[in-house]
């Protein structure tokens, strides 16, 4: 079922909600949708409504059918040190898919890129849409809070629940304890410096691996994802 993103504040059955202008265009001229085609809206905070399209000559609104309210699981947190383009564009897409609530974007000592005011603000826009579109692509119902800041010791105010530095020079973890939220920090490709392991230690992080192999920044954090929900989220 086709699927689009409406920031409305809530659904009642009957009640037409009118989709934004790129949706109407993707539905009429991508999609080639007909009138009273099902489809499906969701509001980025759990709201979910099945219904009816109906199209006018440049107008389109769903009229519900069905609605849904979602509960969020485990809440994820992803502290990601800014990487290339094309690999935070893939980490953003992959960390909707894998249900993070939060992914908050930092340059790290060893990052790469380096990004001005007016940039992060045009890069976080475009993050956000890939978050749109991974969402309505996978079915998830909530839109994660995308931020960028401009340190380390910024981001770790970030953290919430228990609280990962992933270092392939670290331990791996023993599982015995249940868990509400988690945040997970990841360095750039050459790794964080001494100094960033103290100030997320000193922001009361443990640093783990996970298992034997070094991991490549951008397939990290969908591996710790994957680990968190099959121990304490939705994969069990």
């Amino acid at each position: 079922m086709p699927r689009f993103y409406v920031p409305f504040p809530d659904a009642e059955a009957g009640k037409p909600i009118v989709l934004p202008s790129e949706s109407v265009h993707h539905a009429m001229r991508v999609l080639r949708l007909r009138q009273d085609d099902k489809v499906e809206v969701f509001n980025g905070r759990g709201l979910c409504a099945k219904g009816p399209i109906h199209f006018a000559a440049d107008y389109a609104e769903v009229v519900p059918e069905e609605i849904k309210q979602s509960e969020r699981g485990l809440r994820l947190i992803l502290l990601q040190s800014l990487v290339s383009n094309e690999k935070m564009d893939w980490i953003v897409e992959k960390a909707c898919e894998l249900g993070y609530s939060k992914i908050v974007v930092f340059p790290a000592d060893r990052s790469e890129i380096r990004l001005t005011s007016e940039k992060a603000a045009k890069r976080l826009e475009r993050w956000n849409k890939i978050a749109v579109s991974a969402c309505k692509q996978c079915g998830e119902d909530f839109l994660p809070e995308i931020v960028f800041k401009s340190s380390l010791k910024s981001a770790a105010e970030e953290a919430e629940g228990l609280r990962i530095m992933l270092s392939p020079s670290a331990q791996t973890r023993s599982e015995d304890e249940e868990i509400r939220a988690v945040t997970f920090a990841v360095g750039p490709e050459g790794g964080f410096s001494d100094g960033e392991m103290n100030t997320l230690l000193g922001a009361g992080f443990t640093g783990k691996r996970l298992g034997a192999r070094v991991l490549r920044t951008e397939t990290a954090a969908i591996a710790a994802a994957s680990y968190a929900q099959t121990l304490w989220g939705d994969f069990n």
